[in-house]
């Protein structure tokens, strides 16, 4: 069906293109694509917010095995090596039908750039940055542990709570294994007081990988500049980052963030049948009371491939925590130092090419003066009197 409704798309564009004169003959595509996932999941003692009253709660789930979406993606050869390129991708809710990513049309991805194959690929709108592309692929939440996997609060961003917007990106073509690349987000603000100006919420972001046979490498560091002000009501709505930085289960945006920084690095290495991976990401978020909050993530996962339509994955996290006389952080941490420990636990058989059905189970327990878990995307952080939580799911998967 793909490939039929890609050849529609390719002869009305040809046919198009022969209708207009003056327009030069060149080899184009656009391919249409997507995910649809939905499931059921079970999750202990939610709290609509820190402190607050826990209750169980069984729910119909969307895009927790992977988000569903569906896109555009679209290629001219230029010549030369040369190519335009697109993407315009968006979210949406299986279970209501509803648009996700604060109700963009294109809130996933949605830019234009020119590619060049010995170069690369420079490009322009609304897309990931470096710490997602080249680190974010070894957390096991981004392979089979589903965003229940995620590590606390996703502080990283590592499962893509915001996208950023107003973006210069560029991506280099692979050089004997090596592939790097940059990003800056422009606040499309004019310079004025009160901290108003070409920085308030902007962003900036480099990395790189490399790759050769079974070893793969990554590493990428990520800046945010007040992202805060993009919040409703905030000081600049049309910034970097707009109405979707904050998170009902993101415990640590207990305050507006004046800057946050994320540090991160990968490495994967695949067998037979067995790969074994791991990440580390350091965040820092400095609060606009002049306080701030650093946590490091440690993960080590495993993937196993019994047959080639069924394979299961385990990972740990341990999350450390450090309290820098932020007073908001009172309902999650009693001490200056919180700890989290996270279990992932995965399988995924695939009913054919196109088709999945996944489960996982995600514990996560608080230590060392923390108060509270917080398993990301179940809907809060655990009631009072309880440190740990345990989220369930099962669900099917279709790509097209």
């Amino acid at each position: 069906m793909k490939r039929s409704m890609n050849r529609r798309i390719r002869v009305m564009s040809l046919a198009i293109s022969s209708a207009l004169p003056g327009v030069a003959h060149a080899q184009s595509s656009v391919t249409l694509y997507g995910i649809v996932d939905a499931g059921l999941s079970y999750v202990n003692n939610v709290a609509a917010h820190p402190g607050g009253v826990g209750a169980s709660k069984f729910q119909e789930t969307t895009g927790v095995g992977v988000p569903s979406r569906w896109g555009l993606r679209g290629v001219e050869d230029l010549g030369g090596g040369n190519s335009a390129v697109f993407v315009l991708e968006n979210g949406f809710s299986v279970a209501n039908g509803t648009l996700l990513q604060g109700s963009r049309l294109f809130g996933r991805q949605a830019y234009v750039g020119l590619q060049n194959d010995a170069v690369g690929v420079f490009s322009l709108g609304r897309q990931y940055e470096p710490l997602v592309d080249f680190v974010g692929p070894f957390v096991s939440s981004r392979q089979w542990g589903t965003q229940y996997g995620a590590h606390i609060g996703d502080v990283d961003n590592l499962y893509t709570t915001f996208r950023l917007n107003n973006t210069v990106k560029f991506e280099s073509a692979n050089l004997a294994g090596f592939t790097f690349g940059g990003l800056y987000a422009f606040s499309n603000q004019a310079s004025g007081s009160n901290g108003d100006g070409f920085a308030n919420n902007s962003a900036w972001s480099v990395g790189g990988s490399y790759t050769r046979n079974a070893l793969s490498l990554g590493v990428a560091h990520f800046h945010l500049s007040n992202p805060s002000a993009g919040a409703t009501g905030g000081s600049n709505t049309s910034g970097a980052v707009a109405g979707d930085y904050s998170n009902t289960t993101s415990i640590f945006y207990t305050q507006p963030v004046s800057s946050q920084d994320i540090t991160g690095a990968g490495a994967s290495y695949e067998m037979e049948k067995f790969t074994i991976g791991g990440a580390y990401t350091f965040t820092k978020l400095r609060y606009t009371n002049h306080t701030s909050f650093s946590i490091a993530n440690y993960e080590v996962n495993g993937r196993y491939r019994f047959t080639p339509t069924l394979q299961a994955g385990v990972a740990a996290i341990y999350s450390v925590g450090n309290v820098e006389g932020a007073q908001s952080m009172a309902n999650i941490s009693d001490g200056p130092h919180p700890h989290w420990l996270q279990f992932n636990t995965g399988l995924i058989y695939s009913l054919s090419k196109l088709t999945e059905m996944y489960a996982v189970v995600v514990y996560q327990k608080a230590l060392n003066g923390a108060l509270t878990a917080a398993i990301n995307n179940v809907g809060g952080s655990t009631g009072a009197n309880s440190r740990y939580q345990v989220a369930a799911a099962v669900g099917v998967r279709h790509r097209f």
